[in-house]
């Protein structure tokens, strides 16, 4: 308008139809835009926020694949919308509302392959956290490796190491799970080489070695332990001891005819509770109708070295409900199952089948105990011997106390409780004469002594079998006791030439220093000089920096392969017959984060995210490089 606007009386009406006119609408949209700036303003503006929009929903696909990897749950399912991640990232988007848009986009980063790539960086976080604590608080290391075979029948070999902190307490860590070509000493040798190597530690710190007895780890020239040596002859070898103690039962249960075979009766026992439904109702129904107390009936598996013991134990608490479910079934059931329920029922009506599981059990019983003990973490290499030591009084005074005839009376007592065959000797067979000559064969007069000779057979040959298992004499163990005494005894002689082979020991510093700290300290072995080094200040601890060191040597030493058996339990969670197909590479990742859940909760997602997107130009352009 030229002219202006004159007619004020109508003027709110002329405006309020005015405000809705095209020309009106226009010119505010100018105006806007004028203010707005340029078009490539509101472009940067607007990609700016996109941008912002992606880190936050790349935050949340990395806080829930950390999610998911540390309660050990499947990622992705057979179909990538249906899988726990895209279900939960969906769920998530009631939350945060930037996830309803990336979850519509093309390149919405959750294919399978950035999933590794996520699970991986998760991983490598916690790994490369696990070496900085081992490097920060122990140079020195050792090595725990054994091996087992996933679902799928693909050797997984599991790799731990062992260190001492600052506060002298032993740690042992899992660091992966690897899948050698083959399972020869060489092979593995070469593949706990590179692992270490690859995770940032140095083999020339590495100074002591634990596996299982098998020849391609424990064999003297091309076993594993003996190729390592040649590479580092630092490092000391032991062979596990949980190991060993489970070698010795085995030894001790074949050694003895007829305690193998009432063993094997219970083991058939547990695999018939395990097998048939029926038996299984039935057993419980009698063992639930009187007063006592219901244990379940388990196979002796030998593999699993705690397990012979409270499969006697039940058997022997259960007796006479184990005879009544047995008399049951084999009259009632036709078939297999029958036939085993009787045969079974005969055996265990022996008088003599008691009292073979009684002897089988006092000896077991401190087998386990002993091997119980030494799964522990914090054992050291001269506790094990102690322990040893004091098994075999154990065994030995069994021997002396009459054990067996206390042990005879209570069967014979029990036996006739429960009606059972009377203990009897076993039916005389005539020995060849090549064996006897022209005198007549000795003949056992009564079964108490036939079978008291059968338990001493079995005591002897377990105290035995636990001398030849822990041979001290064998060179990881001589090499450590030689350390050892030099602590105990406070000089270095006679084993000057074994120190000066360990770079970080000083002969003559260590020497003062130990010199010192025995004549003040009041220790008998290694845990008391780690409770006395403890118990000092830390002005006076600082005196005794070598002894600290010799110290470590021995504390770093393990006893037994124990912690990487305990990974083969989270392998069996995290591969299964539904998740049979996942790589090498991610089942590694997914059982480190599983396994430590505790570093993987303090994992900084940012820095994390912001290495994801720096290995492209393409995730720089969609995530930019702004704040997290």
């Amino acid at each position: 308008m030229s002219t202006g606007f004159k007619n004020w009386k109508k003027a709110k009406e002329k405006f309020t139809s005015h405000e809705a006119s095209h020309t009106h609408a226009y010119a505010v949209n100018q105006l806007q835009q004028t203010k707005a700036g340029c078009v490539a303003t509101q472009i940067s503006q607007q990609k700016a926020q996109q941008q912002r929009d992606a880190r936050t929903a790349l935050l949340r696909l990395l806080t829930s694949i950390r999610y998911l990897a540390r309660q050990g749950l499947a990622i992705r399912g057979h179909e990538t919308d249906t899988g726990n991640f895209y279900q939960l990232v969906k769920l998530r988007c009631d939350d945060v509302s930037e996830l309803h848009v990336w979850l519509q986009r093309t390149t919405n980063f959750m294919s399978s392959d950035v999933q590794n790539e996520m699970l991986t960086l998760l991983g490598n976080a916690v790994v490369r956290k696990l070496v900085e604590t081992i490097r920060t608080e122990s140079q020195q290391f050792a090595v725990i490796v054994d091996g087992t075979q996933d679902c799928t029948g693909i050797e997984q070999e599991s790799l731990c190491v062992r260190y001492v902190d600052g506060a002298l307490e032993p740690h042992e860590v899992f660091l992966g799970l690897y899948e050698p070509p083959d399972t020869c000493g060489e092979t593995i040798a070469k593949m706990v080489e590179d692992a270490l190597k690859r995770i940032g530690l140095s083999v020339d710190e590495l100074r002591a070695q634990t596996y299982d007895g098998a020849s391609n780890m424990a064999g003297e020239y091309r076993g594993c332990q003996a190729i390592i040596s040649r590479r580092q002859p630092l490092v000391l070898w032991f062979h596990c001891g949980a190991h060993c103690a489970n070698l010795v039962a085995q030894s001790a249960a074949s050694s003895v005819a007829q305690v193998r075979d009432a063993i094997a009766c219970v083991h058939e026992l547990g695999l018939q509770y395990g097998r048939s439904s029926k038996y299984r109702a039935v057993f419980r129904e009698v063992a639930t109708s009187g007063e006592g107390s219901f244990t379940t009936l388990k196979p002796l598996c030998p593999t699993r070295c705690l397990c012979r013991s409270p499969a006697l134990q039940s058997v022997i608490d259960q007796y006479e409900a184990v005879l009544e479910s047995l008399s049951d079934m084999s009259q009632s059931s036709n078939g297999e199952i029958a036939t085993k329920a009787s045969g079974l029922l005969d055996r265990f009506q022996e008088g003599q089948t008691l009292l073979l599981l009684n002897m089988a059990l006092a000896v077991f019983s401190i087998l386990e105990q002993l091997n119980r003990s030494l799964q522990s973490k914090s054992v050291t290499v001269s506790g094990m011997i102690e322990a040893i030591g004091v098994v075999k009084s154990k065994l030995a005074s069994m021997r002396t106390d009459d054990t067996f005839g206390d042990m005879f009376c209570s069967s014979s007592t029990a036996a006739g409780h429960l009606q059972l065959n009377d203990i009897e000797l076993p039916r005389r067979r005539r020995p060849p004469a090549r064996y006897t000559g022209r005198a007549e064969a000795y003949s056992f007069s009564t079964a108490e002594e036939h079978y008291r000779t059968l338990f001493y057979q079995l005591v002897d040959v377990t105290s035995t079998q636990l001398e030849e298992r822990f041979d001290t004499t064998s060179s990881g163990l001589s090499t450590y006791l030689k350390l050892e005494s030099v602590l105990l005894q406070g000089k270095l002689a006679p084993h000057e030439e074994l120190l000066r082979g360990y770079p970080e020991l000083d002969n003559s510093g260590l020497s003062t220093q130990l010199a010192m700290f025995h004549s003040q300290m009041t220790y008998s072995d290694v845990n008391g000089a780690v409770d006395a080094m403890k118990a000092m200040s830390p002005d006076v601890r600082r005196l005794f920096p070598q002894v600290e060191r010799l110290i470590r040597l021995l504390l770093v030493c393990p006893v037994s392969s124990c912690e990487a058996e305990r990974s083969f339990s989270g392998l069996r969670r995290l591969k299964t017959w539904l998740r049979n197909s996942m790589t090498q590479s991610r089942l590694n990742a997914v059982a480190i984060c599983h396994v430590h859940q505790h570093i993987l909760d303090n994992v900084d997602i940012k820095i994390l995210a912001t290495e994801f997107v720096s290995r492209s130009q393409t995730r720089k352009s969609v995530f930019g490089q702004g704040q997290w």
